[in-house]
């Protein structure tokens, strides 16, 4: 590496999407910040030992298993709120009472595979309604 190019104060660009972790900070705060994120990111996991392709490798199979684990969150999690309402009743009242379904703010998303609304339209007139 040159001394010009270890000089170089590099831009906030380069320090989200560059596959190599620059030397120096960015002039700017928000650059600066997520510079000492990323070196702290490298250097616990390792990252900065390995090569370019490994690095995106790496990174892309962290977003996926992200990427499942929010959609298994959002699928799933109305229908636990429920469950775990209905046994809360149970537990404090003796009985149910008549909690056989989801909560009234979530009775309108389909895609979610917990409801009976199938249009963008019945979910905003559903939620108009609660």
């Amino acid at each position: 590496m040159s001394y010009a190019e270890w000089k170089r104060e590099p831009s906030t660009f380069d320090v989200f999407f560059g596959l190599a972790l620059p030397y120096r900070p960015p002039g700017n705060a928000f650059g600066r910040f997520f510079w000492r994120w990323r070196v702290w990111l490298e250097t616990t996991f390792a990252l900065s030992m390995m090569q370019p392709w490994e690095k995106v490798f790496v990174v892309v199979v962290g977003y996926v298993l992200f990427v499942l684990l929010l959609a298994g969150v959002w699928l799933y999690l109305p229908q636990h709120f429920a469950y775990v309402h209905g046994r809360t009743m149970y537990y404090l009242l003796g009985n149910e009472a008549g909690s056989t379904s989801t909560w009234p703010w979530s009775a309108g998303w389909s895609w979610a595979g917990n409801a009976t609304a199938t249009s963008p339209a019945e979910l905003v007139l559903s939620l108009r309604e609660v």
